[in-house]
Formats: structure tokens, C-alpha cells, sequence
């Protein structure tokens, strides 16, 4: 069974759904006497995309399908009727190491720290970059690598299996855009994010994120020795993650709290089982991890409108099932240390849950609670399986959902119409100011309502392969034209069937 997630207000749901690219469901609302519901794209064609690579062991079989889909993924982004953005395109790994105080197979003290990785990968044998480039650039023209964009990305991606188990994949995302108050991002990492550019955050991993703060105690035994005496528990297995990292409801008990250690009373089954329900990340005193609404608050704090800026993707787990089994530990056979079984997926380690969905390639994941809770925190978020045998129609919508950003509005529905007699609806320009890094409003007339004179706008009836509905088109001045951004919202009030209300008759 595909699982699938996505996000938008409930605004843009419902205008999208007359138009044939964007697939959301729009959620049930209570009756009302009209909708008010705005869309916004950006005309300046800017993007910075950042990919995060699980680089940890088991990776292999899912970086393969990214690779075997990253041309599918850049063809759409080229086919958009405006052409590729003016992109950058950095990649990222979820190395952050593990500090500690004893060996970790695979883990240093520091690991990557959120460098943007851009030497050859896998097979490939030349990156085609120019000398002294860490990221793709493709702007105004002018392109710093000579390959086929697709071909350049697909070398760079490919980072191998050999990773820290600890991923960090939330906490390098944060260290790359130099957004997590530690100072500015890593040197090589200069000059990827613009201002005035959608960032686009896209995650490929198979297990939830680990990220603690650089002091942290959880990745170490502390003197406890490695066993289920330490009091926080063994390290190995990344229990700790789960334990540390969540906070889950037992349906027998009720109680919510954090992962048991030792089996409780209700588990079942040989092994014993547990299953646990509606997790969240334990952003709370008891949790060693870094909160996940830290990382939220940072990669906003980006932009002065994350809403319509930021876009963030994952290709994940499913957060349920969510189940726990004891079993010997390796090193120590007379204790029954826990696991999280797979939430989907089949691999060659650990255990599958018994409900969850399983696979013949390889591919598992565990169920990815903080980085679900990540993409609750900005509008625009989709979300696909890690599980699924191609990602294909995960990097299509992914890329799909990024072309929408410049793209004219097209509204879905019947629009309220003004005493005048048109649309109900208001088009504000937003357009930013580089010498000052300010953004300045500008309110659009109806063309119908000012005589034509530019900036003004119309609804126009949309082309039936991509828009069953009206596209803005808007008669632009010079200076707009020229703008180095331009950040436009439409704002209309739709009728609801089965209301009346002036306007909609």
C-alpha cells in the first residue's frame, strides 16, 4: 500500500483541485457562506534545492533508486512552461558524527557537518563542476559544471552506505543553511542560499532523525558500561534514538511516555512485542534530542515568508506501525535489549513489524516520527514512502509541487462576483528590494475596474491539460517585468455549493 503525505492550507487545497498537477485531497470543512483562499507563486524563477542523503549503513538499495530517478526528477523541473529555475543544488549527508566516549563502528566526533558534498560518487569519475565549485549553479544563463545537469547531480548524490548510524539528517540540514545559531554555514557551503530564492528541502533516509545537541551524552556509555544497567540504556542498536527521541501512547495502559527499556508487563508474543501508538518527538525536559520545533523555527527563520518559500519533502518511513521487540543482545545473551521492528520493509537486519508493509529490494525504514513532525511545521510539505519500489512518482510530484511555486495561480470553483459585477478577488505583488533585503507590497487593479492600466489583472479560462479552472494573467509594467523578485498572491472568495450569499446567485 502506498502511503503518502501532503500538506498545504487549506486555501490552496481546495483552488488546486481543479487543476490536473496538483493531486491533494481536499479535507472535509464545515459549511459556510463563502471561502477565502489565496495562492501564491513566485515570478523571479529562483531555487535553491538541498537534498539530504542518508549516508548510513543499509542505505544502498534506496540511494540506488534515487539515482536510477534524478533525470525523471530534473526533466520535470526543465519542462516547466517557464523552463528550469534559476536553481542551485547542493547535497548533503546525515553525517553529523556521534561524539562519545567509546568506539562507534562508521561514526567520528564530527562527521560531515553539514558540507555540501561534491565530489564524484559510485561510479561515476568526474563531476564536470568547475574548479572550486561544492554546489550546481545554473543562473542567469550561466552554469558552473558542463555536463548534463541530471548526469552532474546523479555523480554527486550517490554517497554510499558508510555513514554514521546516528543519523542527523535534521541537524545537518540545519548546520548547511547556517541556521541553527552555531554561526555561518560551513565555508564551502558560501554563496548556495540566496535571499530571495524558494528553498526547496528534500530528505531521502529510512530511519528517524537523531540529533542532539553538540554536548550531548546520548551517543556515550557515561561510565554505565554497555548494557542494560546504564542508565540510559545500551548504544548500541540506536535505542536511545527511539527512546530519547519519542513519546508514544500504550493503547492496554493509556499512558503516554517515552519507549520502555525493559519489557512491560503487556507485551507479547516470543520475543516479546509491543505496540505503541499516536508518537510524537519528545521535545519535552525528558528527551536528550534536539527539539524538533528548534529545527522548525530555524529553517523558517530563513525566509521572510516561509509559508510560500520553503518547501520541504521526505522520502521516509511511515511512522506506523509503530512496535518494539526484545531480543539477546549480541554481547550480552542473557538480556533482552529492544529494537524498533521496521515500519515498512523487508532488510537484512532487525525485524519487520508483523502489520507493516513489506518489500523484495531491500528497502526498509523505521517509523520516522521527528521528521514527519519536521514537515507538520511548514505548509508545503509532501511526503512519500521509502518503501516504494521506484520513486519515481515520489520525485515527479516532488518536482511537480517545486514548478507549482512559479506558476499562475489556477482557481478551481465558482468565484463571488463584486457589486461591480467582478471576480471577488484581490492580487497583492510582493516585490523584494536587494539593496536593503526588504520587501515592498503593491495592491493590483482589476484591468476590468482601472481601464487597462498596467500593473492590472484578469482570470482567464485555463488550458484544460493543466488548469480546469481560471489562470491569472496579469499586464505587467516595465519595472515589474525587471523586478529581480516578484512575489504574487491571489485572493479569491468562492461560492460553496449549497449556500446562498450575495455574489453567488
Amino acid at each position: 500500500m502506498r502511503y503518502r503525505r501532503a500538506s498545504l492550507s487549506l486555501a490552496f487545497t481546495l483552488i488546486g483541485a481543479g487543476c490536473t498537477s496538483r493531486t491533494l485531497e481536499a479535507p472535509a470543512v464545515k459549511p459556510a457562506a463563502s471561502l477565502g483562499s489565496v495562492q501564491t507563486y513566485h515570478q523571479n524563477n529562483k531555487l535553491d534545492l538541498l537534498f539530504m542523503v542518508d549516508n548510513s549503513l543499509s542505505m544502498h538499495s534506496m540511494q540506488q533508486k534515487l539515482q536510477e530517478q534524478l533525470p525523471l526528477f530534473m526533466n520535470v523541473l526543465q519542462n516547466n512552461p517557464s523552463g528550469l529555475p534559476d536553481i542551485h543544488i547542493g547535497v548533503v549527508s546525515s553525517d553529523m558524527g556521534a561524539p562519545s566516549d567509546t568506539n562507534i563502528q562508521s561514526c567520528t566526533q564530527t562527521g560531515n557537518q553539514g558540507q555540501l558534498q561534491y565530489k564524484a560518487e559510485g561510479s561515476c569519475t568526474g563531476t564536470t563542476l568547475a574548479d572550486g565549485a561544492t554546489f550546481l549553479s545554473d543562473s542567469n544563463g550561466v552554469s558552473n559544471f558542463t555536463g548534463p545537469i541530471a548526469d552532474v547531480f546523479q555523480c554527486i548524490a550517490f554517497l554510499g552506505d558508510l555513514g554514521c548510524g546516528f543519523e542527523n539528517q535534521l541537524g545537518s540540514i540545519d548546520r548547511a543553511l547556517g541556521a541553527d545559531g552555531r554561526g555561518p554555514p560551513p565555508g564551502q557551503n558560501t554563496g548556495f542560499l540566496r535571499d530571495d530564492a524558494i528553498l526547496a528541502i528534500v530528505l531521502l533516509t529510512n530511519e528517524d532523525d537523531c540529533s542532539a545537541p553538540p554536548d550531548t551524552k546520548v551517543y556515550s556509555e557515561n561510565g554505565g558500561g554497555e548494557s542494560l544497567s546504564n542508565p540510559l540504556g545500551p548504544v548500541a542498536g540506536g535505542w536511545r534514538c527511539n527512546r530519547y527521541g519519542h513519546l508514544c501512547k500504550d493503547p492496554t495502559t493509556g499512558v503516554t511516555g517515552m519507549p520502555p527499556l525493559t519489557v512491560p508487563s503487556d507485551a507479547t508474543g516470543n520475543p516479546p512485542m509491543l505496540t505503541l501508538q499516536d508518537c510524537t518527538s519528545n521535545d519535552t525536559d525528558s528527551g536528550l534530542l534536539t527539539p524538533v520545533s528548534k529545527f522548525i523555527s530555524d529553517i523558517r527563520a530563513l525566509k521572510s515568508d516561509p509559508d510560500s518559500q520553503i518547501l520541504v519533502a521526505a522520502i521516509a518511513a511511515p511512522t506506523a506501525p509503530y512496535g518494539i521487540v526484545w531480543r539477546p543482545a549480541s554481547n550480552k545473551p542473557s538480556e533482552l535489549w529492544p529494537e524498533i521492528m521496521h515500519s515498512c520493509g523487508t532488510g537484512d537486519t532487525g525485524v519487520t513489524n508483523p502489520t507493516a508493509e513489506t518489500t523484495t529490494d531491500g528497502s526498509f525504514g523505521d517509523p520516522a516520527v521527528r521528521i514527519h513532525q519536521f514537515l507538520d511545521g511548514f505548509r508545503d510539505s509532501v511526503f512519500f514512502s521509502v518503501c516504494e519500489p521506484s520513486y519515481a512518482d515520489a520525485l515527479s510530484a516532488i518536482a511537480t509541487r517545486i514548478n507549482q511555486k512559479f506558476e499562475p495561480p489556477c482557481v478551481g470553483g465558482k468565484i463571488a462576483q463584486t457589486t461591480a459585477g467582478t471576480p471577488d478577488c484581490t492580487v497583492t505583488d510582493r516585490i523584494y528590494d536587494s539593496s536593503d533585503r526588504s520587501w515592498k507590497d503593491q495592491v493590483v487593479q482589476d484591468c476590468d475596474e482601472n481601464g487597462n492600466q498596467a500593473p492590472c489583472w484578469r482570470l482567464q479560462p485555463g488550458d484544460s491539460a493543466t488548469c480546469a479552472g481560471q489562470v491569472l494573467s496579469v499586464n505587467e509594467t516595465d519595472a515589474n517585468k525587471s523586478a529581480g523578485t516578484l512575489e504574487r498572491s491571489l485572493e479569491c472568495v468562492l461560492c460553496l455549493p449549497g449556500t446562498s450569499q450575495p455574489g453567488c446567485d
